[in-house]
C-alpha cells in the first residue's frame, strides 16, 4: 500500500504543477483498498501489532491528516484490479478496465470527513442524494 501511496505521491506532484500552469482544477488523491483491516485502521485509528506495518499506517494517516490524501475507501475486492499484482486466480477487473478503459468499484465504505464513516447502506443513500463517490 505504501508502495503504491509514494508512486502517487510523485504522479500528483506533477499532476498537480500541470494542471496549475493550465488553470484546471485540482485532482484529489484517493486510496482505495480492499482490505477491511488495512481501512479500519487508517479511518479509526486502529493499531496492528507488526511493527513495520505500523510505520506505514502512520505515515498514511498523517498524509490523510494533511490532506495529501482526500480520501480512503473501502472497495469491494471482486473490484480491485490491482490484485492481478499479488493474486495468482484471474482478475476480472483488470480485464475489463483493460479492454474497455473503464472500471467500476463498489464502494463498501468511505469516510466522509464532515461527518462519519459511511458504511454501504449510507453510501447507496448518498449516492441517491448525490453526495456519494464517484463509482468509476
Amino acid at each position: 500500500m505504501v508502495g503504491g501511496f509514494d508512486i502517487a505521491i510523485a504522479l500528483s506532484t506533477t499532476i498537480r504543477q500541470i494542471v496549475q500552469n493550465l488553470n484546471i482544477p485540482p485532482i484529489p488523491m484517493v486510496i482505495c483498498t480492499d482490505s477491511r483491516s488495512l481501512y479500519d485502521c487508517l479511518v479509526k485509528l486502529g493499531t496492528t501489532n507488526e511493527k513495520r506495518l505500523m510505520i506505514d499506517i502512520m505515515s498514511l494517516r498523517e498524509s490523510y491528516e494533511n490532506r495529501e490524501i482526500q480520501e480512503i475507501r473501502w472497495i469491494n475486492g471482486k473490484d480491485n484490479p490491482a490484485d492481478a499484482c499479488t493474486k495468482k486466480t484471474p482478475n476480472q477487473a483488470l480485464q475489463k478496465l483493460v479492454s474497455t478503459n473503464h472500471l467500476t468499484v463498489k464502494v463498501e465504505a468511505f469516510v466522509d470527513r464532515l461527518n462519519k464513516v459511511q458504511q454501504p447502506e449510507d453510501v447507496a443513500q448518498s449516492e441517491k442524494e448525490g453526495q456519494g463517490p464517484d463509482k468509476a
